[in-house]
């Protein structure tokens, strides 16, 4: 970054308004060119400028202009810079020639790996040390939101006296978010920068709407939260913070992209006027590619299946907590997303097991074998922290560098067999949340991979208004012997449920699950259910060898929240997840019986090899380092034949052709 300052005395009306005070500086570049950039105003009379150079040499402030006419600034210091040292990759883009892979200003690729980083935790360090901690484990992305609770909103503080008066930003705040920008920058960790969230303009999840200062009932203007997505004013007021927020961090290659909006789809506006949501977004992202010289990518997070609201985005960014996170990494492949995609959040909203790194270390893994663009970011950073989870990230990078697996741009996922001398439980859960059901019917295969599991919703509906939401689930299951069929529900509403298995079109088991006991009081004298009245209910019966039709529905009044599902003993003792190219395959294996402590080794069938000689190395995905390695040969007719080391927990490999 070069900086420089100036004073300019004559400005009047308000400094962060551009349309009153549009303060401009253009540079000669060391080959002559003249650049232009957006100043920023930084309180009393001062402005700064930062830019980004991009060539070796001197670099000179060649005009400062207020409102197109010569500014006549005064002390102005330093008027110009000499550029020395190494050139950094850039900035992060769409590849020109692959829209699902991004690429630094160099060329080079680049695959985000990392955890969100939304707001300071009580008893943390400060976010700027955290960061330098995920730089040093290797972390390359986090998220990062402008938040009022945290002291990082711009035009809203929680502290009323330090409140800034309607068009103003708060420059304390600013200068919170220059320390975090240049720690970024110190770390090479690259992040979307949160600018709204949903909570400001919902009136029901997450809601911050009732103590929102733009809220008429707080001496705001607006009549309701879904009127910022269209009032003027509101529109207006946003535009000059964005401004302001590209004039003073625009200048950071740190920055990946500005994300407009968290779940946008949980503000008021989007369940009643979506058309104003997503004229909102089509304005905003131009407003900010005509803004920023840098061009820094835009995204915003939603679920992904509603068209009208990605055209104006360069990328999609989904979040997910679901019951089974290995499940609801097939969603997005799914989708057939025609740009780039990953979850920037995802997690288990009820983890029974938080400090054993299981969800984030299956989702980290389980995505990187996917063709998502990125791996997918998990959500409870405090859990990260608290239990040094840092060493999770450390590994999967190192797997990434030494596999070469940047290099590869034609991979897709592949279906490994494995064989294990037993059979043993499987155990999958639905792929999405509270969301309409894409799949109904579901073939469980005897290598344990469930075909439409991603789009299974976690709430098997009611004879209530939600019926059609989710009706019913239909698996087609192939038992090699005599076991069992359990599916766990986690909760129901007061309302209760009544869950019926029939087998072969033939009633199997049933589970009543009655309304719950009455209520008790609550937060602020309010009464609410038990969260969970049927703690652990199951529903299992017995299944005969061979292939069968299992039938879930719910013919209670209201959802049953599924939970796990157990078939036993189904599947082979390992689980394959994999994706391979021309010249390389990857592979990450788990050991589905890892609770009991039993290490397992076994076979596995990798099919679509060419024929040649193959390298083959083992990889622990917890230490990051190579657990064995040898050279198979492939016929190019047969899939290639290769015995695991024994598993403990899960193991990553890399298959590279040779010569």
């Amino acid at each position: 970054m070069l900086e420089a300052a100036f004073e300019l005395p004559q400005v009047k009306g308000n400094p962060f308004d551009f349309t009153q005070n549009d303060v401009l500086v253009t540079f000669v570049g060391p080959d002559g060119s003249e650049s232009t950039r957006p100043a920023f105003f930084d309180g009393h009379q001062t402005w700064r400028i930062r830019i980004t150079p991009t060539l070796p040499g001197k670099y000179a402030i060649h005009a400062i202009t207020l409102n197109s006419k010569d500014a006549n600034p005064q002390k102005l210091q330093p008027p110009d810079f000499d550029v020395t040292a190494s050139p950094r990759p850039g900035f992060i883009h769409l590849d020109p020639h692959n829209n699902k892979r991004f690429i630094f200003d160099d060329g080079s690729p680049y695959y985000p790996v990392g955890y969100n980083l939304g707001w300071h935790s009580p008893g943390a360090p400060p976010l700027t040390e955290t960061i330098a901690r995920m730089g040093n484990a290797g972390i390359n992305w986090t998220r990062i939101w402008m938040c009022n609770w945290d002291g990082k909103n711009l035009d809203w503080n929680d502290d009323e006296d330090n409140q800034p008066k309607l068009g103003y930003l708060n420059l304390s705040t600013a200068k919170t978010w220059d320390d975090l920008v240049t720690a970024a920058d110190a770390a090479n960790l690259h992040f979307h920068l949160v600018l709204q969230h949903h909570g400001q303009y919902s009136s029901t999840t997450n809601p911050n709407w009732q103590i929102n200062p733009w809220n008429k009932a707080n001496g705001g203007w607006l009549n309701n939260a879904a009127d910022f997505f269209s009032d003027p004013k509101a529109i207006a007021l946003t535009k000059n913070k964005f401004r302001y927020i590209i004039a003073r961090w625009g200048y950071s290659p740190s920055i990946m992209a500005w994300e407009l909006f968290n779940e946008v789809e949980f503000t008021d506006a989007y369940k009643t006027n979506l058309d104003d949501v997503a004229a909102w977004h089509v304005t905003m992202a131009k407003f900010i590619r005509e803004q920023d010289p840098y061009h820094h990518l835009i995204t915003t997070s939603s679920e992904v299946t509603e068209p009208k609201l990605w055209p104006a985005v360069d990328y999609y960014e989904s979040h997910v907590y679901s019951p089974d996170v290995l499940s609801c990494i097939a969603v997005l492949e799914a989708d057939k997303l025609d740009r780039a995609y990953f979850y920037g959040e995802y997690g288990q909203l009820v983890d029974p097991h938080p400090q054993t790194g299981d969800v984030l270390h299956h989702g980290l893994w389980g995505s990187m074998m996917s063709q998502s663009s990125g791996a997918a970011q998990y959500w409870f950073w405090e859990n990260v922290e608290s239990n040094n989870f840092f060493y999770h990230y450390t590994a999967a990078q190192k797997f990434i560098d030494q596999s070469g697996l940047l290099n590869q741009q034609d991979m897709k996922p592949i279906e490994v067999e494995a064989e294990t001398p037993d059979r043993g439980p499987l155990r999958f859960g639905p792929g999405t949340g509270w969301a309409p059901a894409r799949v109904t019917e579901f073939t469980i295969k005897p290598t344990g991979f469930v075909e439409g599991i991603g789009g299974m919703s976690s709430f098997l509906q009611g004879d209530g208004k939600n019926k059609q939401m989710f009706p019913f689930a239909l698996f087609h299951v192939n038992y090699a012997e005599p076991g069992t069929f359990a599916v766990k529900v986690y909760e129901t509403t007061p309302d209760g449920a009544h869950v019926e298995a029939l087998l072969d079109d033939k009633p199997a088991a049933s589970l009543d699950l009655a309304p719950a006991p009455p209520p008790f009081p609550g937060p602020n004298g309010r009464s609410r259910p038990p969260s969970n009245p049927h703690p652990d209910a199951t529903v299992e019966f017995p299944v005969p060898a061979g292939q069968h039709t299992i039938r879930l529905k719910n013919t209670g009044p209201d959802w049953a929240h599924l939970w796990e599902f157990t078939l036993t003993p189904y599947a082979p003792e390992l689980a394959v997840l994999a994706k391979s190219g021309q010249n390389l395959t990857v592979l990450w294996v788990y050991n589905r019986v890892a609770n009991t402590g039993q290490l397992v080794s076994g076979k596995l069938q990798v099919p679509g090899l060419a024929a040649g000689s193959y390298n083959v190395t083992w990889f622990d995905t917890r230490t990051g380092t190579v657990v064995s390695q040898e050279t198979l040969n492939a016929t190019g007719s047969d899939s290639l034949k290769l015995t695991t080391p024994p598993i403990a927990k899960d193991l990553a490999a890399w298959i590279k052709r040779l010569n």
